[in-house]
């Protein structure tokens, strides 16, 4: 496998139904599968897709490594044993559900090779079922970020915000091994972690407002499962980010960009969760929240002070109202993302700032 410009890893997990479309988009790549190394990790799959890889491998052994694994091990560690097999100066993840777009690695590797960047970025289509594909804008126009110093970074992390989906980005394998940036296993939000991560360590960075990268969603997926207490995994993950932190002392340069951070994604991006795709209202799990917040970060309210009173709709501060009212604010809330106005909405936030004095 040798002069190849990108790797692409793919953890698989019984995916029989998708592996073609998401092989087959590779295989046709503009670039030439000759410039691609794909390695696909089969997490001990139950189906057929161990069978369907390695087809692939045998008609393509120049191009295309299987690695099979015994024991199921989560996705985590499919990607980090994945990455220990990459030879190209670049790589990709890409899971056995998705797929590229056939100029997709060509645009994205001629962007990393002419700026140097550590990572090159995206925009996604999200598919779900046979509705309408949702189009998830990365940029509106192409981004450069040159991080030579600690306040570069700064404003680069509030741009940045860590997003989470791994698939629309391409990234320097040298950089990565450099750090020793890994997945952390959790049972689900594993690239909240590694974004979280990436984010104090990325030099140069490059963003293209092109669709490239497809994203398939289901019902049963993380992201979209209800009533699903293992959505509080994400709470676990930033607490373990945190605890990185910590240990590399980033909270003296970035103190601010963290608590950010942690609040709109351990706090805020949890409760929209939590409205969206529950049928009830956690209410003990969501005081326990707040509970963390005020601990960890007890001077909160002046991140609420620097969004602005409508900034997010999302209530930002932590409150004891009694289970229907926050029933009422449900929704508000769910109204308001059907865009059937913000007033409540607007009630709602008013009365809670009132109630801290702001």
């Amino acid at each position: 496998m040798n002069d190849k410009w990108i790797s692409v890893v793919i953890p698989v997990f019984n995916a029989e139904d998708y592996l073609q479309e998401c092989l087959d988009s590779i295989i046709h790549q503009t670039i030439g599968l000759e410039k691609i190394e794909v390695i696909i990790v089969d997490d001990a799959s139950t189906d057929r897709s161990l069978q369907c890889i390695m087809e692939y491998e045998q008609q393509y052994p120049e191009d295309i490594l299987v690695v099979a694994l015994k024991k199921n091990n989560g996705q985590a560690d499919a990607r980090n044993i994945g990455m220990e097999y990459i030879s190209a100066p670049y790589f990709a993840f890409l899971d056995a559900d998705d797929w590229m777009e056939p100029d997709g690695y060509e645009k994205l590797i001629r962007m990393a090779i002419r700026y140097q960047c550590d990572i090159v970025q995206c925009s996604s289509i999200s598919h779900l079922g046979k509705a309408r594909p949702m189009f998830q804008k990365t940029v509106s126009e192409p981004v450069y970020y040159k991080i030579d110093n600690i306040e570069e970074r700064r404003r680069f992390i509030r741009w940045w915000n860590s997003p989470g989906t791994s698939g629309v980005s391409i990234y320097r394998t040298e950089w990565i091994k450099e750090n020793n940036i890994k997945f952390k296993r959790f049972e689900k939000y594993e690239d909240n972690y590694w974004g979280g991560i990436l984010s104090y360590y990325i030099n140069s960075y490059c963003a293209i407002p092109d669709y490239l990268f497809h994203y398939r969603r289901h019902e049963s997926s993380n992201s979209l499962s209800r009533n699903d207490l293992k959505h509080f995994e994400r709470l676990k993950v930033e607490l373990e980010l945190l605890k990185y932190y910590h240990e590399m002392e980033l909270f003296t340069d970035y103190y601010q960009e963290i608590r950010k951070h942690f609040l709109e994604v351990f706090y805020i991006n949890t409760l929209h969760i939590v409205i969206c795709q529950f049928d009830y209202f956690p209410l003990e799990i969501i005081k326990e929240m707040q509970e963390v917040v005020k601990s960890i970060f007890p001077d909160f309210l002046e991140y609420c002070e620097d969004v602005g009173e409508f900034a997010n709709p999302v209530l930002t501060v932590p409150f004891d109202f009694p289970q229907e009212i926050w029933e009422d604010y449900k929704r508000a809330y769910l109204d308001y993302l059907q865009g059937k106005g913000e007033n409540k909405l607007v009630q709602f936030y008013t009365v809670i700032r009132r109630s801290l004095g702001m």
